[in-house]
């Protein structure tokens, strides 16, 4: 690797995982050791999912593979095949690529077919967001089982990283460097409702609540019978404007659109959808919500640094860290518009406006690379199991 920088492949296949990568590319471009390689899949490339490879672009970034991954249905089987696919295009890009290392982030199910390729090529596996629990989602095994794969591991807080450790991962590979998604909230700052309004084009004045839910893998209850219940809540406050992002491509999503697409016909007066708000727009509409509502990990890890009121439904998210601003209710109407009630409420806003955010403090991405360029690639790829 004498001579050349320390090429290092960088997977993404959702919106979401790509807006917690950007802080790590950019610091990535600063560094005169390390060359990011970008490997585009997923719902990146699926005109059902907003195309959002064109966000990627817009950014300015070079992008080296594109995997397209057909995936016609959204039950098991598909989700199987669809791996099968990505498992196929990454081990061929990996091989004409010449890296040196595979950078991961989360939980995903393609992420699991890009760390097997990584494995039978014998590259390191440089993996982000682990040690979460979420006990409502496949998520969870799909984490754990890249954490035994991965060479180098970088967690949003302590508690994740002696979970790490409990599975038997070197401490001195380990690190606690907090999340990457509160370093977009601290550089893209805040915005107005109105602001945010006329940046997406919709009217969301005076006071919009922004709902993302996916599906919960693991969940006990359909999410028609879920996505009922919401709606119900939703509807008996009619102060607010609804602002839904759709769901990503998990068993179960086409349910959810159906139900919000119904949703929107029946009120479109103040309930908007969006496929994707994209990495910046997000970051603002996190900042503008009078509360954040569902089941999306950026309720439970990005939302608290605007001490904004999250309002987390059932149990996708079961097993994360919390912070004050966090409710937790069950997929039930009564309970939920119960939760948005409190979460808007002059005392809680109060109650949580010097709350620390136990997820970091906006640095994450300048951490990672800079443990990166110390790292020794050529031994990486060996490492003991550490007994307790």
């Amino acid at each position: 690797m004498s001579g050349r920088k320390i090429r290092i492949g960088v997977f993404t296949a959702t919106r979401a995982e790509y807006g917690l990568l950007y802080p790590v590319l950019s610091a990535m471009r600063e560094s005169e050791r390390l060359e990011a390689v970008l490997i585009v899949s997923g719902t990146h490339l699926s005109p059902d999912h907003g195309m959002t490879i064109a966000e990627i672009e817009n950014d300015g970034q070079t992008i080296a593979a594109r995997i397209p991954i057909q995936q016609p249905g959204d039950d098991g089987l598909s989700v199987g095949l669809a791996m099968a696919a990505a498992l196929k295009g990454c081990a061929e890009a990996f091989d004409t690529l010449d890296l040196d290392a595979v950078l991961l982030l989360g939980d995903r199910t393609e992420l699991l077919s890009a760390a097997a390729a990584a494995t039978a090529l014998q590259l390191p596996i440089l993996h982000l967001e682990g040690g979460h629990v979420t006990e409502g989602a496949v998520d969870d095994a799909v984490r754990h089982a890249i954490t035994k794969l991965a060479a180098l591991h970088f967690t949003a807080a302590e508690p994740y990283r002696q979970r790490i450790i409990q599975m038997g991962e070197d401490p001195e590979r380990v690190f606690t460097v907090g999340s990457t998604g509160l370093d977009n909230l601290m550089a893209e700052g805040v915005r107005s409702v109105d602001e945010i309004g006329a940046e997406i084009g919709l009217d969301l004045s005076p006071a919009f609540l922004l709902v993302t839910f996916h599906p919960e893998t693991l969940g006990t209850q359909a999410p028609e019978v879920q996505m009922a219940a919401l709606r119900q809540a939703l509807d008996s406050l009619s102060d607010f404007k609804v602002l839904y992002t759709l769901p990503n491509a998990d068993e179960g999503n086409k349910a959810i659109r159906r139900a919000i697409a119904h949703h929107v016909a029946a009120a479109s007066d103040r309930v908007f959808a969006v496929e994707s708000l994209g990495r910046r727009r997000y970051a603002w509409a996190l900042s503008a919500a009078a509360a954040v509502v569902g089941n999306s990990s950026s309720g439970v890890i990005e939302a608290p640094a605007h001490r904004v009121a999250t309002i987390n439904i059932g149990d996708r998210q079961r097993g994360r860290l919390r912070a004050t601003s966090v409710l937790d209710v069950p997929a039930e109407a009564d309970a939920i518009s119960e939760a948005i009630r409190q979460g808007v409420s002059p005392e809680f806003r109060h109650l949580i406006r010097n709350q620390i955010n136990p997820m970091g403090d906006g640095v994450a991405g300048r951490r990672i690379v800079e443990i990166l360029e110390t790292a020794t690639f050529e031994t990486l790829g060996r490492k003991r199991f550490r007994d307790l």
